[in-house]
């Protein structure tokens, strides 16, 4: 996450406002904590001070004080949403890997398809996935070879089904259907 700072507020002022709204445990959503672990305690101010909760209440009043407080907030919803997407987007990809990566098709006449376009899918999903999760990247080596020459990197070997050995009643049917050519020159 970025730093938001804001030009009219002190430092102290801008971690009472980080505090309340990103803050763990106790401090999240406690002006009381907040205010005594900044503001408070760089002042002064005790806990048993009669006007502290007058000046928690002034400053939060303030309206760059709420406006900070607001752009804190729009920030962390944004950044919840990234991730709730990101998530999404994962599980997705994956489900379109596995399903990509074993699918086994055939057209409609029963003719096995050839693999290599779902295997293109599944790349680029896995590049996709990469991109999108940090750490998975894959580190270049200034030399793309092994130690012993061979280059390094990904080898996808395609295999493209042989077409289909006709059976004998599928022979028999097609020498059936066929016409003699002296027929077509009459």
């Amino acid at each position: 996450m970025e730093i938001i700072q804001d030009s009219h507020l002190t430092e102290t002022e801008e971690d009472f406002c980080i505090l309340l709204v990103e803050g763990s445990g106790d401090f999240s959503g406690n002006p009381v904590k907040c205010y005594m672990e900044t503001i408070a305690r760089e002042k002064g101010i005790k806990e048993n001070d009669p006007y502290l909760n007058h000046y928690i209440r002034n400053l939060i009043y303030r309206e760059d004080i709420q406006a900070y407080i607001k752009k804190l907030r729009d920030r962390i919803d944004q950044d919840v949403e990234n991730e709730i997407l990101r998530s999404y987007i994962r599980s997705k990809l994956i489900k379109l890997i596995s399903e990509c990566a074993g699918g086994q098709y055939t057209d409609r006449r029963g003719n096995a398809l050839s693999p290599a376009p779902l295997r293109s899918v599944a790349n680029n999903a896995i590049k996709t996935l990469m991109d999108l999760t940090p750490g998975l990247k894959v580190s270049k080596d200034d030399d793309d070879s092994d130690p012993d020459g061979n280059p390094k990197g990904l080898t996808l070997n395609v295999i493209v089904p042989k077409k289909p050995e006709k059976s004998r009643e599928q022979l028999a049917l097609e020498a059936s259907v066929q016409v003699p050519e002296d027929n077509y020159n009459q």
